[in-house]
């Protein structure tokens, strides 16, 4: 009888250690996941200081600010752009776009948080999708990447992709 008695302590002392593993593994899981998205909020702003860094130094980018804020829509400011600014201007759409589609993966994965991307990421959406109706290029309106742009450019009011214009994303 004892050892019965033994027996059901023990196996109730090994139970007790399995849960509270369990429940420290899954608080140590949810710590992890708060770092992730916090780093990733973290890398999100230090990218953007960056980016207005590179401006502030840059011998090319004030003028083609003043430009852009000269202008009365996008497309005035595309065409009072020189060769070389067009091409700087280019890669940074292209820039955006792919720092846009980053944000929707982390978004879609549950990694960036709702108000970063009801938020900046919106805005960032609305000032490329008119940088993009300004430079005349089409895309492919169904994947899923552009429906979700489209959709928040009808929301704004900015005008969705045009997959009969010139070029493609």
């Amino acid at each position: 009888m004892d050892t019965d008695r033994l027996n059901r302590w023990l196996t109730l002392g090994a139970n007790l250690g399995v849960l509270t593993g369990i429940i420290l593994i899954f608080i140590e899981l949810n710590q992890n996941a708060d770092l992730m998205r916090a780093q990733m909020v973290q890398s999100r702003a230090d990218n953007l200081v960056s980016s207005y860094e590179i401006r502030m130094h840059s011998d090319y980018w004030p003028e083609i600010g003043v430009k852009r804020r000269a202008a009365a829509s996008y497309e005035d400011w595309i065409d009072s752009l020189t060769p070389n600014e067009y091409e700087r201007v280019r890669y940074l759409y292209f820039r955006e776009l792919n720092d846009i589609r980053s944000q929707y993966y982390m978004y879609q994965e549950g990694l960036l948080p709702q108000e970063i991307w009801d938020e900046a990421t919106r805005g960032q959406i609305v000032r490329m999708m008119r940088l993009e109706r300004a430079l005349k290029w089409g895309c492919n309106p169904d994947s899923e990447f552009n429906v979700v742009l489209n959709r928040i450019a009808s929301e704004e009011g900015v005008p969705e992709c045009d997959p009969n214009e010139n070029g493609s994303r």
